[in-house]
């Protein structure tokens, strides 16, 4: 071992110091055993044993400053935080969700006309699987004020609006199976796929708006007879809200 330390200890060096001693604070009696060793007038061996004893010293003077107080050690700076200012920005809710996929495998289904039905109307009847890839949603919720009249009054109160919601989805499989003409109808699906897509995608994002609005209905309903809850939450004030435009 002390073999192998001596020639990593001859081999690694920078500007005429070891390399295991580079970046080290170096008192006057380790820098003049540096000089002799690089004379080869001492051995590995007394360089390193300075060595240590220059690195215990070191820790040793290090500990002490830190109890005296002499040096304080590096703290974090902490960050001031942001105050919500509505009328830089009313978002209260932001979601942008990307390459979500959803999946329903071997649920069940029955196709048939509309009664009366005859014994020449067909009928489809199986299961099936469905998948929807890289689905995208985007919703965005704002804070903002409306006017309503109570006592005779008009009066200011915080809302939350839907401010913005977008539904995307680049592809959908949907594949029926034990129909015992799956051949078929799988054929007459691929042809419609590009509108059935469409079709897909309209109505999930009729089912999330609707959603939405539901909570968010029940939630102005609590803020309306609650509205100081909100503002001290979010930091604001009435006056910090601005007022909400309704387009006709």
């Amino acid at each position: 071992t002390f073999a192998l330390f001596s020639l990593r200890l001859k081999a690694y060096h920078h500007k005429g110091v070891p390399q295991p001693l580079t970046g080290l604070p170096l008192s006057d009696g380790l820098k003049t055993q540096i000089d002799l060793w690089q004379t080869s007038a001492i051995s590995d061996f007394e360089l390193l044993e300075t060595a240590i004893r220059e690195v215990s010293y070191q820790i040793q003077l290090q500990k002490e400053r830190e109890e005296n107080g002499f040096e304080v050690p590096l703290q974090t700076p902490k960050q001031t935080p942001k105050h919500f200012n509505p009328r830089m920005d009313p978002t209260v809710l932001f979601l942008d969700i990307k390459n979500l996929t959803l999946r329903l495998d071997d649920f069940g289904f029955r196709v048939e006309k509309g009664k009366p039905l005859t014994i020449f109307d067909p009928v489809f009847e199986g299961c099936g699987s469905i998948t929807v890839s890289n689905v995208s949603i985007t919703l965005k919720v704002e804070v903002k004020k409306e006017r309503v009249f109570r006592s005779g009054l008009e009066t200011p109160i915080p809302v939350l609006q839907l401010a913005k919601f977008e539904v995307g989805l680049e592809k959908l499989k949907l594949e029926f199976m034990e129909t015992g003409a799956d051949w078929i109808l799988n054929a007459v699906l691929k042809g419609f796929s590009h509108k059935i897509t469409e079709i897909v995608q309209d109505n999930l994002k009729e089912q999330i708006v609707k959603q939405v609005h539901i909570l968010l209905e029940q939630m102005n309903s609590f803020i309306d007879s609650n509205p100081d809850l909100l503002m001290n939450a979010l930091g604001i004030t009435m006056a910090d809200i601005e007022e909400s435009i309704v387009s006709v």
